[in-house]
């Protein structure tokens, strides 16, 4: 037992002794020295910035202008100058060891070719201007075959069949008989009989080269001096015997088709493209297949032709390409992988595709500023290609953006324009109340409270104000969808029933009514997104007004709820079960709170 102890004691005693020795080898180096030193640092950098506002941990909106404890009962958190937004409007600041745990990757914007790689399955079939139908011209039987199976490579001019023809005999005996009579009349002294004996010989000569006996045959048949049972018919063309329908002993007749022949020295590919791909395809273009059996070959073609068709299933567009075959590997019926290789765009500035993000509405890159700093911006997008996209505007070359982790990035910008525009709107409404009660009008400042108005009104005139509040929830929707002609359009609709209130009106008694809304209309008739959203808000404090005074009744009937955002303390009206505030659109659009009448 005691020997245990010293065995301890003397671990401990040695532990000491090189821990006492490093301190004098390397002083204030020791990991609690610097862990001390580091918190120094920090607490001196964080009283050396300024501190912008107070904001709860576990949420951003909840902010204050000093320390505090949250809704939740925690802390609240200091967010600096240099950390709010007190850079480029939008601009973040992430800190060094946030962006390597969140796998931020950047890239540089860069300017040359786009190439667009079209990708789809060819069909290998027949060149059909390579393809030859065998027939014969006359009738007769067939007494024997050169060529008798399918498959079959045959040379120009090879032997196919020969064909018994009583036709045939009877045209040779006629041939022979008419050389005959040429000869005899060559000498004659009558230029009549010659002339004769020569035109009878040439016209039965011209129809046996139309039942396809070649001048060979005839001359052949000239030097024999007799009449042959059969004739042979030979192939027009070199290929592969692909049809043949013939058979020995069988009877045949004009126009009976008997063998198909293809060259397979060239051949086609017919793929099917999408409509979007159409602006990229044009005749003449080189393309590449590769045959799943023949991994790492590739067979280089071109598009000869483009059909001005659409298939209404599939919606694709045929491309015929042209390909060598050599070997006859390419078979007619085989299914090939084509790439067609075409330039979208010839000097671009391009990103890879994954550094953008679409929201369906806008497409945003986040470009890096350097030093942690980051901007979203707007881009304009053109074709893309190969993992590449191009940007028509919105960028420059030579700009680095993100590749990975932007979505974070992304989120964390518009959190910070929310708040600093939250922040931006209180500091206004403190600086016009300042002002109004210095200059002894502090009542004047504006009024966030909704109020309700109550006016005696006619029967029209209460049928025009509930249209133009229907109007107005159409607007709203309007907003809500991004709409820019829709919101001008019910603009002007509610225009027309402003000016029927106001001729309806000559005692000036609905003034309370009529003036705010057409102070609003100046913003909201001009088309732009942004000045509209800011007219709406006088528009809405105006007819939520009317909605809690003289309109309550008909408001309760139809469900409109009046709600409140608290980010800007502007209310509007809907009928929507859920909340659409129509004042920051997508980015904070379930913000806003209930308000009753």
């Amino acid at each position: 037992m005691t020997k245990k102890k010293l065995i301890i004691l003397g671990s401990g005693g040695l532990f000491l002794f090189l821990a006492v020795l490093l301190w004098f080898v390397f002083p204030g180096e020791t990991p609690m020295g610097a862990g001390t030193d580091a918190a120094a640092k920090q607490e001196t950098a964080g009283k050396e910035k300024k501190i912008k506002y107070w904001v709860a941990p576990m949420d951003p909106a909840y902010i204050r202008d000093g320390p505090g404890k949250s809704p939740m009962g925690m802390d609240l958190v200091p967010v600096y100058e240099d950390e709010g937004g007190a850079m480029e409007e939008g601009a973040v600041r992430i800190d060094p060891v946030t962006v390597q745990n969140i796998g931020v990757r950047t890239t540089e914007v860069t300017k040359g070719p786009l190439v667009a790689a079209i990708r789809t399955v060819g069909n290998v079939t027949y060149d059909e201007e390579r393809v030859e139908h065998i027939h014969t011209k006359i009738s007769g039987y067939v007494e024997e075959l050169y060529v008798d199976t399918a498959g079959q490579a045959v040379r120009r001019g090879q032997k196919l069949l020969s064909i018994y023809s009583p036709e045939l005999v009877a045209t040779q005996e006629e041939y022979l008989q008419a050389l005959r009579y040429a000869k005899k009349t060559a000498g004659s002294r009558f230029q009549d009989v010659t002339q004769g004996g020569d035109t009878l010989l040439e016209a039965t000569r011209r129809r046996l080269l139309l039942m396809d006996i070649d001048p060979d045959q005839i001359k052949a048949l000239e030097e024999r001096g007799t009449v042959r049972k059969t004739m042979v018919l030979r192939s027009p063309a070199r290929g592969v015997v692909i049809e043949k329908k013939v058979l020995g002993g069988m009877k045949v007749s004009p126009g009976m088709k008997l063998y198909t022949i293809a060259d397979l020295s060239r051949v086609w590919v017919i793929g099917s493209v999408y409509e979007y791909e159409l602006p990229f395809i044009r005749k003449g273009q080189r393309a590449e297949i590769t045959l799943s059996y023949e991994p790492g070959v590739t067979y280089q073609g071109r598009i000869t032709f483009i059909y001005p068709y659409l298939s209404a299933k599939t919606r694709t567009v045929q491309v015929r390409m042209e390909f060598k075959n050599p070997g006859m590997k390419l078979k007619p019926d085989m299914y090939t992988d084509v790439v067609i290789k075409t330039n979208a765009a010839r000097d671009a500035l391009q990103v890879p595709s994954e550094a953008v993000i679409r929201t369906g509405i806008r497409n945003v890159v986040i470009t890096a500023l350097g030093g942690g700093k980051f901007l979203p911006k707007e881009v304009t997008l053109g074709p893309e290609g190969q993992g590449m996209i191009q940007i028509k505007s919105g960028l420059a070359e030579g700009e680095t953006v993100v590749v990975s982790g932007q979505f974070l990035l992304d989120s964390e910008s518009n959190l910070r324009q929310a708040v600093n525009k939250m922040i931006a709107e209180r500091k206004a409404a403190a600086a016009q109340e300042k002002a109004g009660a210095s200059a002894g009008t502090a009542g004047a400042a504006p009024e966030k409270a909704i109020a309700g108005i109550t006016i005696a009104m006619t029967e029209k005139q209460k049928r025009l104000m509930a249209e133009a509040q229907d109007t107005y929830i159409q607007l709203h929707r309007a907003l809500i969808a991004g709409s820019a002609a829709e919101v001008k359009a019910k603009s002007l609709h509610l225009s027309g029933l402003v000016k029927d209130l106001k001729s309806s009106d000559g005692q000036g008694t609905l003034k309370e009514l009529t003036d705010p809304i057409d102070t609003s209309l100046e913003g909201l008739v001009k088309g732009d997104l942004e000045q509209a959203k800011k007219s709406f808000a006088i528009l809405s404090r105006t007819m939520a007004g009317y909605a809690k005074g003289t309109g309550r009744e008909k408001a309760l009937a139809e469900a409109l709820k009046l709600y409140v955002c608290p980010m800007n303390k502007e209310p509007w009206l809907q009928q929507e079960a859920a909340i659409q505030n129509p004042y920051f659109g997508k980015d904070m659009l379930l913000c806003g709170v209930e308000e009753k009448y």
